[in-house]
């Protein structure tokens, strides 16, 4: 049985080690939308949609009434606000991480600026290279002259 257990444990950290990284299969947005509703769907790009607007009516209708009914009332009544607190938050970050998952986010003009950007960020570099070469040659020259 021990044997067996220890099998399965090296295989699962095999496995795990050669998937590909949770945060680039929607990890980074499923965490950020649990912490703050509506945050992975900004970050999928979806902050006009109307799922989005509801989400964020919820999380401030549940932290209202959750506030409320801690302040005002006393027992367990404020569980009635807390509730739907949790819910929002566990819907928000199960819907960013799906969104993510599928790839519904791959809108060609982001596609576009992303590809820009990065080619903007290649050209800095090699003008980066270029100036470090630049400058130690330029102390080897004045190394070899004094």
């Amino acid at each position: 049985m021990k044997k067996t257990l220890s099998y399965l444990i090296v295989f699962l950290m095999i496995f795990a080690s050669l998937s590909p990284s949770a945060f680039a299969m929607g990890g980074k947005q499923f965490g950020a939308s649990l912490l703050l509703p509506t945050t992975g769907q900004a970050m999928n790009g979806e902050i006009g949609a109307t799922k989005t607007k509801i989400m964020a009516g919820i999380e401030v209708a549940a932290v209202t009434t959750t506030i409320l009914l801690a302040t005002l009332t006393t027992g367990g009544l404020f569980w009635v606000g807390l509730g739907p607190l949790i819910a929002n938050h566990a819907w928000s970050a199960t819907d960013a991480f799906k969104t993510a998952r599928s790839g519904n986010n791959n809108d060609p003009y982001i596609q576009q600026q992303l590809s820009s950007a990065q080619r903007t960020l290649d050209v800095s570099r090699q003008n980066r290279f270029d100036r470090e070469s630049d400058i130690r040659q330029r102390i080897l020259n004045a190394g070899e002259q004094s």
